[in-house]
């Protein structure tokens, strides 16, 4: 696991010095820290830096225009889309 989060945060780094217009990439590499940060241990220092980095990505995708999920939406409905999308779209009912 510990190979698969190095690989991931390289990969990260790399996006971290990209355009705001990648995107696809950025999230990307969300899933895979999300991934790690929900299935790992807690009390193992590679679960709790892939937590950090993901909020990291959290705040990079929200400040480039991304939104998770609608209003109204589940935890398991939420996807990361556009916010102009998700505000077109609206509440789910």
């Amino acid at each position: 696991m510990r190979l698969a989060l190095t690989l991931v945060f390289a990969a990260t780094s790399a996006a971290w010095a990209g355009p705001s217009g990648e995107a696809p990439g950025l999230l990307r590499d969300w899933a895979a820290l999300n991934s790690a940060c929900r299935g790992g241990r807690g009390d193992d220092p590679a679960t709790l830096e892939a937590c950090a980095r993901r909020d990291a990505l959290d705040r990079r995708l929200t400040a480039a225009g991304w939104c998770y999920g609608r209003p109204g939406d589940a935890g398991y409905q939420r996807t990361w889309r556009s916010c102009a999308e998700a505000g077109r779209l609206g509440a789910r009912e």
